[in-house]
This record gives structure tokens, sequence and C-alpha cells, in this order.
């Protein structure tokens, strides 16, 4: 019998500096275009989030996406020593104790991390019962993703991501016990010429699903309980009823009947 590798990962580990590079490529027009794409959206769903901690995990240094959050206490994640991290850790390793956020956002980093499944899974665990998790990450199914998929540029940036897919994403919060809510999409095209901006307004009319990058909210199922019935129940007895008359039931308190 062929046993399977103990060792053999479905996801091919990312080339050493793909957080450095990533961060420069972020500094380009390009990029910068996209963060603001994705700053302005988040400004438009984070205000409705409520609670009191929020955690945003970054790739490289970070970018601050929560000021459109009320959140009062706010920390930034990676992996690298930048100013403004509080936590310095690996993504996949998520030390951060169990059931302490209710707001977390994922930028990226599931596009860059070695074993994406495994840092969702332990990133779900940090959540309280009802909390939010924002995945934001490049949509397969765009103008990026396809110029990704016929290998235009495929040793640059954003090409070495890993372009998960929505619904691949959805199903794993499902069985993690999120249930996702909503998902919008945006940045169509890179706004580099007239062309650019005639194709971002045309996909925000007709393909609003297939935007550069997608931002999934998902919100962890709270625990219900439900009583144990005993093995044996035994039935109600039945209130006691006495019959009365109905002149009985008319009459007043002292009085008596001729």
């Amino acid at each position: 019998m062929a046993l399977p590798r103990l060792l053999n990962s479905s996801f091919r580990s990312q080339p050493q500096g793909s957080a450095a590079d990533f961060n420069r490529w972020l500094e380009t027009p390009a990029g910068q275009a996209l963060l603001q794409s994705e700053h302005t959206l988040l400004k438009e769903i984070l205000p409705r989030m409520v609670g009191y901690t929020a955690l945003q995990c970054v790739v490289g240094k970070p970018y601050p996406l929560l000021d459109g959050c009320y959140l009062r206490q706010q920390v930034y994640m990676g992996a690298e020593a930048h100013p403004g991290i509080g936590v310095q850790a690996r993504p996949c390793t998520f030390p951060i104790r169990k059931h302490s956020l209710d707001l977390l956002v994922l930028h990226h980093t599931l596009d860059f991390d070695d074993d994406p499944h495994q840092m969702l899974r332990n990133a779900a665990r940090t959540l309280v019962p009802g909390g939010t998790v924002v995945v934001i990450g490049f949509n397969p199914s765009s103008l990026w993703g396809l110029m990704r998929l016929f290998g235009a540029g495929a040793r640059g940036m954003p090409w070495q991501a890993r372009f998960l897919s929505a619904q691949r994403v959805g199903d794993w919060l499902s069985v993690l016990g999120c249930v996702p809510e909503g998902l919008e999409s945006r940045f169509h095209s890179p706004p580099r010429s007239r062309i650019g901006r005639w194709l971002a307004w045309l996909g925000d009319q007709i393909w609003s699903r297939h935007g550069s990058f997608y931002i999934m909210v998902a919100r962890r199922r709270a625990a219900t309980m439900r009583p144990a019935r005993p093995r044996f129940v035994f039935p109600e007895r039945a209130p006691n009823v006495v019959q009365v008359s109905l002149s009985q039931w008319r009459q007043k308190p002292g009085e008596t009947l001729e």
C-alpha cells in the first residue's frame, strides 16, 4: 500500500524576500492606487464593526487600514520589525490569546503565507463569539488574475501572490465556524491611462465581483446552549378542577343564597 507523504503541502512556499518585494511594489503608482482603493472600501465597511480590540495582520511593514473603525484598541502584527508593529510573529503561528479579538483584518497575508489554511485556522480561534474577520486578497477571476494565469510578468509583483479565490476562502471560514456575510470587489484596471479609467468605470458597472482585489467579511458563530431534557419525563399532573354552579360563581363574598 502506497502511503502519502507526511510533509507534503498543497501550497508552494513563497520565495525569500517576497514580503519586502511586495512592500516595494506597493510604493509604485499601481500599488498606491490599489492601496488607496482598498482603504476607501474599508472606510465604508469597518465603521459597522463593534467591540474593543482590533488586529491587522500585515505583510512586511504596516499600512494603517484600521483608521476607519471605532474600536478603541488597534494592534498591528507582522513577521518583521517595522515601526508600528505591536506583535512581531509569523502570521501562521498567530500567538494571540483565544477569544480575545473583536475584529481581525488579514491584509493579503493569505496571499503570501506558506500555509494559508493553517494561518486561517489559528486566526479564527482568536475571535470572540460574534467577532468579525475581514479578508483582503487578490482576485483570480479578474483582469489581473488572467494576466497572472497567462504568465505576463509572473516573476514579479504582484503576480507572485497566491491569488486565492473568494469561494475557497469562504469554504475554509465556514469549516472553521465563521459565516461569510458579504463580498465586495474593486479596482478593475490600473488607472494609468484614460483606457484604464474607462475599464475601471465599466468594471464597477458590469463586473462588480471581478475586481483586482476582494474584501470578504465573515462573522464567528456564537455558541448556543440547549438545555438537555431528562431521559424519562413524567406527565404533568392536571390541575384540580372543582365544578361550581353558575349561581355560586356569581355570588359575592359573604352573601348567602336564600
